[in-house]
Protein backbone atom coordinates (compact mmCIF):
# COMPACT_ATOMS: atom_id res chain seq x y z
CA UNK A 1 0.00 0.00 0.00
CA UNK A 2 1.50 3.42 -0.87
CA UNK A 3 1.46 5.93 1.00
CA UNK A 4 -0.46 9.55 -0.14
CA UNK A 5 2.56 11.06 -0.82
CA UNK A 6 3.61 8.39 -2.86
CA UNK A 7 0.48 8.20 -5.03
CA UNK A 8 0.52 11.88 -5.53
CA UNK A 9 4.43 11.88 -6.85
CA UNK A 10 3.47 9.41 -9.00
CA UNK A 11 0.15 10.71 -10.19
CA UNK A 12 1.99 14.10 -10.93
CA UNK A 13 4.75 12.63 -12.42
CA UNK A 14 2.68 11.13 -14.78
CA UNK A 15 2.87 7.51 -13.68
CA UNK A 16 -0.85 7.31 -14.34
CA UNK A 17 -1.08 3.28 -14.55
CA UNK A 18 1.08 3.06 -11.36
CA UNK A 19 -1.56 4.87 -9.36
CA UNK A 20 -5.10 4.07 -10.61
CA UNK A 21 -5.87 1.92 -8.15
CA UNK A 22 -5.74 4.26 -5.62
CA UNK A 23 -8.57 6.67 -7.51
CA UNK A 24 -12.26 6.88 -6.35
CA UNK A 25 -15.00 5.93 -8.72
CA UNK A 26 -16.20 9.05 -8.23
CA UNK A 27 -13.13 11.09 -8.50
CA UNK A 28 -13.30 14.94 -9.64
CA UNK A 29 -10.16 16.47 -11.69
CA UNK A 30 -10.34 20.36 -12.05
CA UNK A 31 -7.75 21.08 -14.36
CA UNK A 32 -7.93 25.42 -14.31
CA UNK A 33 -5.53 26.57 -17.25
CA UNK A 34 -7.75 24.00 -19.32
CA UNK A 35 -11.22 25.84 -17.86
CA UNK A 36 -12.16 21.65 -17.84
CA UNK A 37 -13.42 19.08 -15.21
CA UNK A 38 -12.95 16.06 -15.36
CA UNK A 39 -15.67 13.81 -13.57
CA UNK A 40 -15.46 9.60 -12.47
CA UNK A 41 -12.68 7.31 -12.43
CA UNK A 42 -13.40 5.90 -16.53
CA UNK A 43 -13.06 9.37 -17.66
CA UNK A 44 -10.22 10.19 -15.66
CA UNK A 45 -7.89 7.55 -16.67
CA UNK A 46 -9.30 8.26 -20.05
CA UNK A 47 -7.63 11.33 -20.00
CA UNK A 48 -4.66 9.89 -18.31
CA UNK A 49 -3.80 7.58 -21.22
CA UNK A 50 -4.02 10.50 -23.62
CA UNK A 51 -1.52 12.38 -21.57
CA UNK A 52 0.73 8.86 -21.72
CA UNK A 53 0.79 8.78 -24.90
CA UNK A 54 1.40 12.62 -25.77
CA UNK A 55 4.52 12.07 -23.24
CA UNK A 56 5.74 9.58 -25.86
CA UNK A 57 6.15 11.68 -27.77
CA UNK A 58 9.02 13.54 -26.62
CA UNK A 59 11.41 13.82 -23.60
CA UNK A 60 10.33 14.93 -20.03
CA UNK A 61 12.05 16.51 -17.36
CA UNK A 62 9.72 16.75 -13.97
CA UNK A 63 11.61 18.51 -10.95
CA UNK A 64 9.41 18.50 -7.77
CA UNK A 65 10.13 21.58 -5.82
CA UNK A 66 7.69 20.89 -2.66
CA UNK A 67 4.92 18.87 -1.32
CA UNK A 68 2.62 19.61 1.53
CA UNK A 69 0.65 17.33 3.29
CA UNK A 70 -2.13 17.74 6.26
CA UNK A 71 -4.69 15.26 6.68
CA UNK A 72 -6.52 13.55 3.79
CA UNK A 73 -5.14 16.37 1.42
CA UNK A 74 -1.68 16.48 -0.04
CA UNK A 75 -0.12 19.42 -2.29
CA UNK A 76 2.60 19.03 -4.95
CA UNK A 77 4.60 21.79 -6.63
CA UNK A 78 7.19 21.92 -9.20
CA UNK A 79 7.94 22.21 -13.09
CA UNK A 80 7.78 19.97 -16.21
CA UNK A 81 9.80 20.71 -18.89
CA UNK A 82 8.89 19.12 -22.50
CA UNK A 83 11.78 18.75 -24.69
CA UNK A 84 11.57 17.54 -28.42
CA UNK A 85 14.48 16.87 -30.92
CA UNK A 86 16.75 18.72 -28.30
CA UNK A 87 14.77 21.59 -28.05
CA UNK A 88 12.17 22.82 -25.40
CA UNK A 89 8.64 22.82 -26.68
CA UNK A 90 7.21 23.72 -23.36
CA UNK A 91 7.76 24.97 -19.60
CA UNK A 92 5.04 24.28 -16.91
CA UNK A 93 5.05 25.15 -13.44
CA UNK A 94 2.13 23.54 -11.76
CA UNK A 95 0.70 22.73 -8.03
CA UNK A 96 -1.67 19.38 -7.66
CA UNK A 97 -3.79 19.14 -4.52
CA UNK A 98 -5.08 15.84 -4.03
CA UNK A 99 -7.70 15.26 -1.51
CA UNK A 100 -8.35 11.55 -0.34
CA UNK A 101 -11.13 9.52 1.34
CA UNK A 102 -11.53 7.55 4.41
CA UNK A 103 -10.81 4.78 1.71
CA UNK A 104 -7.37 6.29 0.89
CA UNK A 105 -8.36 7.01 -2.40
CA UNK A 106 -8.25 10.36 -4.73
CA UNK A 107 -11.59 11.70 -5.08
CA UNK A 108 -10.37 15.56 -5.56
CA UNK A 109 -7.81 16.65 -7.84
CA UNK A 110 -7.10 20.42 -8.44
CA UNK A 111 -4.53 21.37 -10.69
CA UNK A 112 -2.98 25.02 -11.53
CA UNK A 113 -0.57 25.38 -13.99
CA UNK A 114 0.93 27.91 -16.05
CA UNK A 115 2.45 26.47 -18.98
CA UNK A 116 5.28 28.81 -21.41
CA UNK A 117 5.54 27.33 -24.78
CA UNK A 118 8.49 28.48 -26.70
CA UNK A 119 8.34 29.72 -30.04
CA UNK A 120 9.33 27.65 -32.78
Amino acid sequence: MKTNTQVVQLFSGGKFDEVEDYLAENVEWIIYEENMTINGKTEVLKFCRSVAEYFKTLATKFETFGLVADGDKVAIYGRAEFIREEKTVNVVHSCDVYEFDADGKIFKIYSYCNSKPTEN
